[in-house]
């Protein structure tokens, strides 16, 4: 029982070992050797588990995936009504600390991988079509837009999103947590912007 428990532990150690050093080091940076050094292992437990670079940013892909997913649920499951869970979700998914920096600093680094490389490129574009499948069922639900039109506004909407976040992680003194918000304030008040007919 206990050797279950080790190897759990050995799993989490290293799965946030690969998530914080594609963060912290880029691509280029996140190496078996370097995924060792932060998980305190040798090369061959993490190449026991990673069979090379590409399963590294897979992972890490997978799991940035996995917590946005379970804290937007978290909150659509909390907010009142459609409008606030859309509000909280773009909001929260902003690099307005610490831990969502990180966050933003993965993504960015696994879209640079994927540029070159198909298989990431695909994970990439169905992770990222899920935000924005949320996006749309949202959208819809606050009555912000028809079926058509969600589509539109809630790409426009992710477009912002990951904007602001990728300006952010790449210059975060220049964009804290308040800019970040101001500057999505803007689009999502004119992407949920009902239209009214001319009288």
């Amino acid at each position: 029982m206990p050797r279950v428990r080790d190897d759990e532990a050995t799993r989490q150690r290293l799965s946030e070992a690969v998530f914080l050093t594609l963060a912290d080091r880029g691509p280029t940076g996140l190496t078996l050797r370097a995924v060792a050094e932060r998980a305190g292992c040798s090369t061959g437990l993490v190449l026991h588990t990673f069979r090379d670079k590409r399963e590294l940013l897979l992972h890490a892909r997978d799991v940035l995936h996995e917590r946005t997913r379970v804290r937007s649920d978290a909150l659509e499951s909390d907010a009142a009504d459609a409008a606030t869970a859309l509000r909280d979700v773009v909001f929260h998914a902003l690099p307005s600390d610490s831990e969502k920096l990180a966050e933003a600093r993965v993504w960015i680094g696994f879209l640079a991988a994927a540029l070159s490389d198909p298989i990431l490129a695909e994970r990439h574009a169905l992770h990222s079509r899920a935000f924005a499948t949320r996006l749309v069922r949202l959208l819809e639900a606050s009555g912000a837009s028809d079926a058509v039109g969600a589509r539109e506004r809630a790409s426009t909407l992710a477009a912002a999103v990951e904007g602001v976040s990728t300006l952010a992680a790449g210059d975060p003194e220049r964009w804290p947590a308040s800019r970040q918000r101001q500057a999505l304030e803007l689009v999502l008040d004119a992407t949920t912007a009902v239209a009214r007919p001319i009288a």
